[in-house]
């Protein structure tokens, strides 16, 4: 009984702070039972979790790179690239529409998967556009692998999926010969 009394005055108190977190409120017409249970007695359908925009952001980096090892980079991009405003950047060639993209990405006959990882994703506070940015490894069969950065920007289409509007990929500046034994 005591501690229901006090999980009830912790409630109460979080409930008129001002900075209570979104996820701890309940919506009008939500009742809770004796168990604790969230019940909504007005709705028929069930709400949707949605990540927030910073982790769709990362899962939409995951699963553009699974699709990369399956259909190149290029395959991958152009799935997800806005058709009309989006392009690709690269050292000394700009890309844009679906097509040029996925036919300029074409990977040299001896390069072997890329790989990337994201190790920055920043949204802006209304949730519509985002960055990415992180480490990439192409694979060169029978010669060193190109290492570089990555940033996409990406940004809400009006259906609310995320699409990218730029993605650029900088390799790392050559490493320096091996000093000479004499």
């Amino acid at each position: 009984m005591m501690r229901a009394f006090l999980v009830v005055l912790a409630a109460g108190a979080l409930a008129a702070c001002e900075t209570m977190p979104e996820f701890m409120t309940q919506p009008a017409g939500t009742a809770t039972n004796a168990s604790g249970t969230s019940m909504t007695a007005t709705s028929s359908s069930a709400s949707t979790y949605a990540a927030p925009p910073d982790q769709q952001l990362l899962e939409l980096e995951r699963q553009l790179s699974a699709l990369a090892q399956e259909q190149g980079l290029g395959g991958a991009l152009a799935s997800v690239i806005d058709l009309t405003e989006g392009i690709v950047i690269r050292p000394g060639v700009t890309l844009s529409g679906a097509e040029a993209i996925q036919a300029g990405l074409v990977p040299p006959a001896n390069a072997g998967p890329i790989y990337w990882q994201p190790d920055r994703v920043h949204v802006s506070r209304g949730g519509d556009m985002g960055v990415t940015s992180g480490r990439y490894v192409q694979v060169i069969r029978g010669g060193e692998a190109v290492q570089g950065r990555y940033v996409v920007v990406w940004r809400r289409d009006e259906g609310g999926q995320w699409k990218i509007l730029t993605e650029t990929r900088i390799p790392d500046p050559p490493r320096a010969a091996a000093p000479r034994r004499r």
